[in-house]
This record gives C-alpha cells, structure tokens and sequence, in this order.
C-alpha cells in the first residue's frame, strides 16, 4: 500500500513537472511570437519593383513583366527601382530572374542620349559612323536623338533616248537615306569652357544595306549634306533627284542660246511673250 502510494505521488510529480514545462514553453513561443510581430510591425517598409517572370537581357520592360511590392528595407538592394513608371520602356542589360528586385544599373534608357549607343538599337541594325563635314554640323545644329535625311550629289553616267550612253557624267542631287536618328556625335577635339566642339562625325543606326549604301558614297567622295527634321516628322518625303535636265524642266528654261544677260543675244522665254533685247525687257506676260 505504502508502495503504491509513493507510484501515484512519483507519478503526479512528473505529471506536474510536464505540464508546468508545457505551460512554460506556450508563454515563451507566445511571447516570442509577439515580440517578433511588434519587431515586424516597428520595420520600416519600401516599395520595389519586383520581376513577375524571367526577363532576357537587352528586353524592354512592359507592364506584364513586372509589379510593386512592399518589402521591409532591409530587405532591400541598393539603388532599387521603386516606381513601375521608372521601369517601363526600360532594356534590361543582364538577365532577370523571377522575384528578383530589379536595381537601375542593370537598366539603360534607349530614349536617353546618354546611354551606351548598343542599347538604343535594334537588333536587326548596325552602327555606323559618318565623317561630317555638312554645314549643319559645323554650325552645332545637330543633337543626339534629332532625325536627318542625308542629301548626296554625284556623277552618273546617263542613256539617252536610244539607249547609249552618255560620254560626259552627269551630276545629281538626291537623298540617299531619310528619317535617319542620330544615335551620338564624336569629335576629336575636347570641349572648352562648357563649349562643345563641332563634331568630326556623326553616329547613325541603320540596316545593313543601308550601311553600305552610305559607306559607297563615302568612300565615292561624293559631296554630303544634311537636312534638319523638325520634330515629329518621320514620313518619308516623296522627291525627285535633281540634275541640270531637271532645273530646265522645273524652271522651264530654254536653253537655245546662252543665259548671259551681258551679251546682245535676244533671249525668248520658253511659254511667253517677254523678250530680252540688249538688256532692255520688251513684251508682255
């Protein structure tokens, strides 16, 4: 009897010894729990843009790829992106993993003349450097991101009516390119008091085809000019090339006799009455 009662005492020790342990583990997970939720709530908290898929390198960014999400700042990369505004139209320079927290310098801005020029192509374009020795470029006039049209005037040998070919080349005027962007100015020379220098060529991003085109002409030495667009304006324009047969037909000059007001010669414009007669115009319209 005395034997069973020192079980039952024994046993009610460890039961009691348990389950103050027990009550004692619940108050510390309890309280722990709460500290890490008051801890939780005191952090500080900043919005990032984080990748919703996997994004591959030089990809602009678009809506779909990408979402905001509040994450505690510690948590946080240097230099995150925290505005989906910031990200949009963005090119990704490395690739991007879902999840990730996407940072600005592993993002360039194809609209921004400072960008490296690879990252504001296409990829079926090439780079190209054009020597430049156009007025418009001496002057300052040109910028990156302004659109061009490239005006050249060569020599081409002609056929006439039958077919043969002409002995003597004949010069034309045309536009060789249009609604060209200049991608970036290079200049040998170093700026001066803030002052930038006129630039010895000019970048430009095209199609292969058109990189020979251009790099013909060049190397043809053929007079270049550029025309300025105003902004906005990407058609392309509809114009004929102008050589001398061109002038005579646009100005409707007759070329019978020599233009050359000093002499005696009487000269009758082609369609009207007006005569000149040793300097003296006689006639009417």
């Amino acid at each position: 009897m005395k034997q069973r009662r020192g079980w039952l005492w024994l046993t009610s020790g460890i039961l009691l010894a348990l389950l103050a342990g027990l009550m004692t583990f619940q108050v510390v997970n309890e309280l722990a729990t709460a500290a890490s939720v008051a801890e939780q709530k005191d952090t500080a908290t900043v919005s990032v843009i984080v990748a919703v898929a996997d994004i591959a390198p030089f990809v602009a960014i678009n809506t779909g790829m990408v979402t905001l999400l509040d994450v505690p700042a510690t948590m946080a990369p240097k230099e995150y992106v925290a505005h989906i505004e910031d990200v949009i139209g963005k090119m990704t320079l490395a690739p991007v993993t879902l999840g990730e927290i996407l940072v600005t310098p592993r993002l360039a801005d194809p609209t921004d003349p400072n960008s490296p020029l690879l990252y504001t192509m296409r990829q079926d374009e090439v780079l190209v450097s054009m020597p430049m020795s156009a007025l418009a470029g001496q002057l300052g006039l040109l910028a990156v991101g302004q659109h061009i049209d490239i005006a050249y005037t060569g020599e081409f040998a002609y056929k006439d009516a039958n077919g043969n070919v002409a002995a003597a080349a004949s010069p034309t005027t045309f536009l060789s390119l249009q609604n060209l962007e200049i991608k970036g100015l290079m200049s040998r020379s170093l700026a001066k008091e803030g002052i930038s220098p006129a630039p010895d060529a000019i970048l430009l991003a095209v199609a292969p085809q058109e990189a020979l085109i251009l790099k013909f002409l060049v190397d043809a030495g053929a007079p270049m000019d550029i025309l300025l667009r105003s902004p906005g304006n990407n058609s392309l324009l509809a114009v004929a090339p102008v050589d001398e047969q061109f002038l005579i037909d646009y100005f409707r000059l007759d070329l019978d006799v020599p233009f050359n007001f000093a002499s005696r010669n009487t000269r009758i414009l082609e369609g009207e009455s007006l005569q000149i007669n040793d300097g003296a115009i006689t006639g009417e319209p």
